[in-house]
């Protein structure tokens, strides 16, 4: 079994939804379970959605949902199958966002992160169905899976944590009954649902690479490969910085470390279970497929590994002090990290003296707002925001005092072949 990973810019048209037919038509003997995201900013506009519901402007809520109708509908009509097909796609098609018009109706539950779960799924329902569909009348049989039969998860909403025991057993089960079909499953990424509500749960954004992995490890894969509309992994965003350059291979320990700083090619938790089982990684480019990207595999070699940069943006730096100006200690350290596993808030970097502590997260309201409010009670919390996180890796000092020249450093932080830069 290979596993397959197409992104929200790979089917964000019909153009690519046919050009993953035709990346699939390069594997025509091999098994293959294909995970798709929400196409193109479907994610971004069922976000509206979920604001506009929360805050009681159903007009408004309505508005998004037919607005995102209309844009699957018309890409449908642009898939090359016949006219009864497209009909027959789009009717069943509607019945999504039909659910979705009658769950909006209903009044908004006080948990923001419990709702957004609910209503962003949406996306990759609707992008896996159609997609099977197209197969399906394109005589690429295929199989059509819901994740959240077998991912299994806590009730963490937006960041939920993946119950390893159970989702193994679940997806142990789909191929011991043989219902992986010979050629093409289709299941989504990004979502699971959690073991005690039964509410669907979602892995975080751009989590839909580590549903491939889940499935990959579970499964025992022969390799993973996430087609992404770059030539694979670089050592910056070309979009910020013109010289990046492709890099050919890389250690599973040299991946970790650049997701866990907030390289956004590989979701951060994709990484560990593919090297728990040596399973190969591919990052490919679904423009080229014809071409090797880059691979991230075992290296037991000693290897110098390039330069990177990966900026973060829309940080904030929070900082917390004794109301008595006693030492900023264990005891507070617990309460202020155990809120963020709570609330599932990553701690980029963190600081601390003797009677203060920083750290830098992303500005995310719907998270930090209920975070402070534990917080405040006990300890002084100040907060600024709209900053820059840097990670720059084995870089030299020339290019790293050129890189932040002309720029207020707020909070710094070394580390082996790493430093760390909030910037205002």
């Amino acid at each position: 079994m290979k596993v397959f990973k197409f992104g929200g810019a790979s089917v964000k048209d019909a153009a690519g939804v046919m050009n993953l037919s035709r990346i699939l038509g390069l594997f025509p003997n091999e098994s293959i379970l294909v995970v798709v995201s929400a196409m193109g900013k479907t994610t971004n506009k069922l976000e509206l959605v979920i604001q506009s519901w929360f805050t009681q402007q159903l007009p408004e809520c309505i508005e998004h949902i037919e607005e995102l109708r209309f844009y699957h509908q018309e890409l449908i009509r642009g898939l090359e199958i016949t006219r009864q097909q497209q009909f027959e796609l789009i009717k069943s098609t509607d019945g999504f966002f039909d659910q979705l018009r009658e769950l909006v109706k209903k009044p908004s539950n006080t948990n923001y992160n419990l709702q957004y779960d609910q209503i962003v799924a949406y996306g990759e329902l609707v992008s896996t169905h159609i997609i099977s569909g197209y197969l399906n009348a394109t005589g690429a049989s295929n199989r059509w899976l819901d994740a959240r039969e077998f991912v299994v998860t806590n009730d963490t909403y937006r960041d939920a944590r993946i119950q390893w025991q159970q989702t193994q057993a679940n997806i142990s089960q789909l191929a011991a009954d043989g219902k992986l079909k010979d050629g093409i499953n289709l299941v989504q990424g990004f979502i699971g649902r959690d073991a005690l509500s039964g509410n669907t749960t979602t892995l975080g954004r751009e989590g839909s690479d580590f549903t491939a992995s889940i499935f990959a490890y579970c499964l025992g894969a022969a390799d993973v490969t996430i087609w992404k509309d770059v030539p694979g992994v670089l050592n910056a965003d070309p979009k910020l910085f013109p010289f990046a350059e492709k890099i050919d291979e890389l250690s599973y320990e040299e991946a970790v470390e650049m997701t866990y700083y907030g390289a956004s090619v590989i979701h951060p938790k994709t990484i560990k279970p593919l090297q728990n089982k040596g399973i190969r990684l591919y990052v490919r480019s679904f423009l080229q497929p014809e071409q090797p990207g880059t691979v991230i595999r075992q290296m037991d070699e000693i290897r110098k590994f390039p330069a990177c940069i990966i900026v973060k943006k829309n940080q904030m730096i929070i900082s917390f002090a004794s109301r008595d100006f006693s030492f900023v200690a264990e005891e507070s350290l617990s309460l202020i990290f155990g809120e963020l596993y709570k609330l599932g808030i990553k701690a980029h970097l963190s600081q601390n003296s003797a009677i203060s502590f920083r750290i830098c997260v992303d500005d995310d309201p719907f998270k930090i707002n209920p975070f402070l409010e534990a917080i405040q009670p006990h300890l002084d919390v100040q907060t600024e925001g709209g900053l820059t996180l840097w990670t720059l890796r084995h870089q030299s000092d020339k290019l790293e005092k050129g890189l932040i020249s002309g720029k207020t450093v707020l909070l710094e932080q070394r580390v082996k072949h790493t430093v760390q830069y909030v910037l205002r």
